[in-house]
Protein backbone atom coordinates (compact mmCIF):
# COMPACT_ATOMS: atom_id res chain seq x y z
CA UNK A 1 0.00 0.00 0.00
CA UNK A 2 1.47 3.33 -1.09
CA UNK A 3 0.68 6.36 1.04
CA UNK A 4 0.73 9.64 -0.87
CA UNK A 5 1.16 13.02 0.82
CA UNK A 6 0.33 16.33 -0.87
CA UNK A 7 1.08 19.72 0.68
CA UNK A 8 -1.36 22.62 0.28
CA UNK A 9 -0.32 26.07 1.49
CA UNK A 10 -2.98 27.67 3.68
CA UNK A 11 -3.99 31.32 3.09
CA UNK A 12 -4.03 34.17 4.03
CA UNK A 13 -1.68 33.14 6.86
CA UNK A 14 0.87 30.83 5.28
CA UNK A 15 0.93 27.42 6.94
CA UNK A 16 0.99 23.81 5.81
CA UNK A 17 -2.01 21.58 5.18
CA UNK A 18 -1.37 17.98 4.16
CA UNK A 19 -3.57 15.51 2.29
CA UNK A 20 -2.91 11.82 2.96
CA UNK A 21 -4.41 9.11 0.77
CA UNK A 22 -3.79 5.66 -0.71
CA UNK A 23 -5.23 5.00 -4.17
CA UNK A 24 -4.72 1.27 -3.73
CA UNK A 25 -7.30 1.29 -0.94
CA UNK A 26 -9.92 3.93 -1.83
CA UNK A 27 -10.41 7.67 -2.43
CA UNK A 28 -10.67 8.54 1.25
CA UNK A 29 -8.44 11.38 2.38
CA UNK A 30 -7.01 12.38 5.74
CA UNK A 31 -6.57 16.16 5.99
CA UNK A 32 -4.01 17.58 8.40
CA UNK A 33 -4.36 21.20 9.62
CA UNK A 34 -6.65 22.81 7.02
CA UNK A 35 -6.00 26.48 7.79
CA UNK A 36 -7.38 28.36 4.77
CA UNK A 37 -9.92 31.08 5.57
CA UNK A 38 -11.62 30.46 2.21
CA UNK A 39 -10.67 26.89 1.30
CA UNK A 40 -11.08 27.26 -2.48
CA UNK A 41 -7.53 26.08 -3.19
CA UNK A 42 -7.98 23.04 -0.95
CA UNK A 43 -11.37 22.28 -2.45
CA UNK A 44 -9.97 22.45 -6.00
CA UNK A 45 -7.11 20.15 -5.04
CA UNK A 46 -9.52 17.63 -3.54
CA UNK A 47 -11.65 17.74 -6.70
CA UNK A 48 -8.60 17.48 -8.95
CA UNK A 49 -7.38 14.41 -7.07
CA UNK A 50 -10.92 13.02 -6.70
CA UNK A 51 -10.51 12.71 -2.94
CA UNK A 52 -13.12 12.64 -0.21
CA UNK A 53 -11.89 13.99 3.13
CA UNK A 54 -13.37 11.72 5.77
CA UNK A 55 -11.19 12.86 8.68
CA UNK A 56 -9.34 15.99 9.80
CA UNK A 57 -6.38 15.76 12.19
CA UNK A 58 -5.48 18.95 14.04
CA UNK A 59 -1.99 19.18 15.51
CA UNK A 60 -3.11 22.11 17.66
CA UNK A 61 -5.84 24.71 18.00
CA UNK A 62 -4.41 27.88 16.41
CA UNK A 63 -6.61 29.51 13.76
CA UNK A 64 -4.06 29.34 10.95
CA UNK A 65 -4.22 25.54 11.19
CA UNK A 66 -7.97 25.05 11.67
CA UNK A 67 -9.68 27.83 9.66
CA UNK A 68 -10.91 25.49 6.93
CA UNK A 69 -12.47 22.89 9.24
CA UNK A 70 -16.01 24.26 9.21
CA UNK A 71 -16.15 24.17 5.41
CA UNK A 72 -14.90 20.57 5.29
CA UNK A 73 -17.29 19.48 8.02
CA UNK A 74 -20.22 21.16 6.28
CA UNK A 75 -19.48 19.95 2.75
CA UNK A 76 -18.01 16.50 3.36
CA UNK A 77 -19.17 15.69 6.91
CA UNK A 78 -15.52 15.21 7.83
CA UNK A 79 -14.78 14.24 11.43
CA UNK A 80 -12.25 16.13 13.55
CA UNK A 81 -9.52 14.34 15.48
CA UNK A 82 -7.35 16.14 18.05
CA UNK A 83 -6.47 16.27 21.74
CA UNK A 84 -9.08 16.93 24.40
CA UNK A 85 -7.61 20.34 25.22
CA UNK A 86 -7.50 21.23 21.53
CA UNK A 87 -11.16 20.23 21.20
CA UNK A 88 -12.03 22.67 23.97
CA UNK A 89 -9.86 25.45 22.55
CA UNK A 90 -11.23 25.33 18.99
CA UNK A 91 -14.64 26.14 20.44
CA UNK A 92 -13.32 29.44 21.84
CA UNK A 93 -12.37 32.34 19.51
CA UNK A 94 -9.84 33.67 22.00
CA UNK A 95 -8.17 30.36 22.72
CA UNK A 96 -7.84 29.55 19.02
CA UNK A 97 -6.46 33.10 18.54
CA UNK A 98 -8.82 33.96 15.68
CA UNK A 99 -10.32 36.82 17.68
CA UNK A 100 -6.93 38.47 17.95
CA UNK A 101 -6.26 38.13 14.22
CA UNK A 102 -9.27 39.99 12.80
CA UNK A 103 -11.42 40.94 15.83
CA UNK A 104 -14.18 38.74 14.39
CA UNK A 105 -13.07 35.29 15.33
CA UNK A 106 -14.66 31.94 14.66
CA UNK A 107 -15.29 28.71 16.48
CA UNK A 108 -15.42 25.05 15.51
CA UNK A 109 -17.52 22.18 16.76
CA UNK A 110 -15.93 19.87 19.33
CA UNK A 111 -13.78 17.02 18.08
CA UNK A 112 -15.52 13.84 17.01
CA UNK A 113 -12.54 11.83 18.22
CA UNK A 114 -10.12 12.81 21.00
CA UNK A 115 -6.79 10.98 20.89
CA UNK A 116 -6.93 10.26 24.62
CA UNK A 117 -10.16 8.30 24.11
CA UNK A 118 -8.55 5.97 21.55
CA UNK A 119 -5.40 5.39 23.63
CA UNK A 120 -3.31 7.57 21.29
CA UNK A 121 -3.46 5.07 18.43
CA UNK A 122 -5.79 4.78 15.45
CA UNK A 123 -6.02 2.64 12.35
CA UNK A 124 -6.90 4.42 9.12
CA UNK A 125 -7.14 2.62 5.78
CA UNK A 126 -5.12 -0.28 7.16
CA UNK A 127 -2.35 1.99 8.42
CA UNK A 128 -1.44 2.53 12.05
CA UNK A 129 -1.24 6.12 13.31
CA UNK A 130 0.46 6.82 16.61
CA UNK A 131 -0.28 10.13 18.32
CA UNK A 132 1.93 11.74 20.97
CA UNK A 133 1.53 14.71 23.28
CA UNK A 134 3.46 17.76 22.08
CA UNK A 135 3.39 20.44 24.76
CA UNK A 136 5.51 23.56 24.37
CA UNK A 137 4.06 25.59 21.52
CA UNK A 138 0.72 25.07 23.25
CA UNK A 139 -0.49 22.58 25.83
CA UNK A 140 -3.06 21.26 23.32
CA UNK A 141 -0.51 20.09 20.77
CA UNK A 142 0.11 16.64 19.35
CA UNK A 143 2.45 15.14 16.78
CA UNK A 144 1.79 11.87 15.02
CA UNK A 145 3.52 9.17 13.06
CA UNK A 146 2.24 7.12 10.15
CA UNK A 147 4.80 4.80 8.61
CA UNK A 148 8.02 6.74 8.06
CA UNK A 149 6.23 10.10 8.18
CA UNK A 150 6.12 12.41 11.21
CA UNK A 151 3.65 15.31 11.36
CA UNK A 152 4.77 17.87 13.94
CA UNK A 153 2.55 20.93 13.53
CA UNK A 154 4.30 23.96 15.01
CA UNK A 155 6.23 21.88 17.55
CA UNK A 156 9.12 21.40 15.15
CA UNK A 157 9.86 23.64 12.15
CA UNK A 158 12.88 23.57 9.86
CA UNK A 159 15.63 25.99 10.96
CA UNK A 160 13.24 27.99 13.16
CA UNK A 161 12.82 28.28 16.89
CA UNK A 162 9.53 26.95 18.19
CA UNK A 163 7.31 29.75 19.51
CA UNK A 164 6.50 29.24 23.20
CA UNK A 165 5.33 32.73 24.18
CA UNK A 166 1.70 32.34 23.12
CA UNK A 167 -1.17 31.36 25.43
CA UNK A 168 -0.42 28.00 27.12
CA UNK A 169 3.08 27.84 25.63
CA UNK A 170 6.04 26.68 27.71
CA UNK A 171 9.73 26.39 26.88
CA UNK A 172 10.23 23.88 29.70
CA UNK A 173 7.51 21.63 28.28
CA UNK A 174 8.95 22.04 24.79
CA UNK A 175 12.26 20.64 26.07
CA UNK A 176 10.42 17.51 27.21
CA UNK A 177 8.67 17.17 23.84
CA UNK A 178 11.85 17.62 21.80
CA UNK A 179 13.61 15.05 23.98
CA UNK A 180 10.85 12.60 23.03
CA UNK A 181 11.31 13.37 19.33
CA UNK A 182 15.09 12.91 19.66
CA UNK A 183 14.41 9.24 20.47
CA UNK A 184 12.95 8.86 16.97
CA UNK A 185 16.16 9.90 15.24
CA UNK A 186 17.81 7.05 13.40
CA UNK A 187 14.52 5.61 12.14
CA UNK A 188 14.54 7.32 8.76
CA UNK A 189 11.55 9.57 9.39
CA UNK A 190 10.47 12.44 7.14
CA UNK A 191 9.12 15.48 9.03
CA UNK A 192 6.04 17.34 7.80
CA UNK A 193 5.89 20.58 9.82
CA UNK A 194 3.19 23.19 10.33
CA UNK A 195 5.13 25.83 8.39
CA UNK A 196 7.95 25.73 5.86
CA UNK A 197 9.71 22.89 4.12
CA UNK A 198 9.71 19.22 5.02
CA UNK A 199 12.98 17.62 6.12
CA UNK A 200 14.65 14.41 7.28
CA UNK A 201 14.67 13.95 11.04
CA UNK A 202 17.85 11.87 11.20
CA UNK A 203 20.13 14.64 9.91
CA UNK A 204 18.41 17.51 11.71
CA UNK A 205 19.79 19.34 14.76
CA UNK A 206 16.82 19.39 17.13
CA UNK A 207 18.49 22.00 19.31
CA UNK A 208 17.45 24.54 16.67
CA UNK A 209 13.97 24.39 18.23
CA UNK A 210 15.21 26.44 21.21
Amino acid sequence: MALEIIRVINEPVSSNCFLLFDREVNNDCLVVDPGCEIPDVLDRKLSELRLCPKFIVLTHEHFDHVWGCNALVQKYHAQIICSTICSEAIQDAKKNHSMFYNQKGFVLPPADICVEDIDWTWEWNGKQITFSLAEGHTNAGIYFRIGKNLFTGDTLLKDLKTVTKLFCGSKDKLVVTIDQIKKLQGEGLRVYPGHGDCFDLDSYDLNKAF
